[in-house]
């Protein structure tokens, strides 16, 4: 599935967003303020969800969908006109390569393309300079768009956040993306889901990853300790709000949804130096 996280973050199939799911969200900070990013002109779905639904169309409007040759590969955010924030793992060795790529944004469903919807050439693939294939450190990316987006109802940016912007344990956050949904709702649609921050002590106990596990200081766990509600079909995005505004990470997992496995996700505050030195 994909994702992304707000506060903000996302899916990514497994990639999406994930999303504080307070009714009285804390405010996130932004450090590429422009007074526009991270509010959706359709407010999201605030409840907490058990077990996943459909999200509302438009709700999560910086969601993009990007396809290899014409198949969904991964999920990421819009962060400015030309700007798509993801995962580096998703491009690995096919980054010059740029005319097998298209990004989709203004997505809903992905059986069928709605009114709003757009498909963007790529022009440039931009990795982390020091991701680790077997840690998954510095698990992120930037694609720039071939031509700039223009903004509507359902083509929105994400707030890049603060780097002192930090997840805390024990937040709950909505994660929102395409992809396999174990039977709790719509494959095609876009769907979201109510997840924890989990400790690192906690997805490093000998049950869950085990005492093994070394985690990157730059990530966090998501997820269930019965498992079935993680998003981590790879195309997701955790999101987290603060004053109703949101801003975005992203992720990777082993087996996502399995009971004690949590997604592993990206910070994305902790890459904002990164993301606009490279801008």
């Amino acid at each position: 599935m994909f994702s992304t996280f707000i506060r903000v973050f996302s899916w990514i199939v497994p990639f999406g967003f994930l999303y504080t799911t307070w009714a009285a969200p804390l405010e996130l900070p932004c450090t590429k303020a422009t007074g526009t990013c991270g509010k959706p002109v359709i407010p999201p779905i605030s409840m907490r969800i058990i077990g996943g639904q459909p999200a509302v169309r438009g709700s999560w409007p910086w969601m993009a969908s990007i396809h290899e040759n014409g198949f969904a590969k991964c999920g990421g955010a819009i962060i400015s006109e030309d700007l798509i924030l993801t995962a580096t793992h998703c491009f690995m060795s096919y980054t010059n390569d740029t005319s097998i790529w298209t990004i989709s944004v203004g997505k809903y469903r992905m059986d069928r393309k709605e009114n709003g919807e757009k498909t963007v050439k790529v022009s440039q693939i931009i990795t982390h300079a020091d991701f680790d294939a077997m840690t998954v450190a510095n698990d992120i990316a930037l694609v720039v768009l071939a031509e700039r987006l223009v903004y509507s109802d359902v083509i929105q940016p994400i707030c890049v956040p603060h780097s002192s912007q930090e997840v805390k344990v024990g937040e709950m956050c909505l994660l929102a993306g395409w992809g396999a949904t174990r039977g709790t709702s719509d494959v095609n649609a876009l769907n979201q889901v109510s997840l924890p921050i989990v400790s690192d002590s906690t997805c490093g106990q000998p049950d869950w990853y085990g005492m093994d596990f070394s985690q990157p200081d730059t990530t966090f766990c998501a997820g269930y300790e019965q498992g079935i509600k993680d998003g981590s079909d790879r195309n997701n995005s955790i999101l987290h709000s603060r004053s109703t505004v949101w801003s975005e990470t992203c992720h990777w997992g082993y087996g996502c949804a399995e009971e004690k496995w949590p997604g592993i996700y990206t910070e994305v505050n902790k890459y904002s130096s990164w993301i606009h030195s490279t801008i």
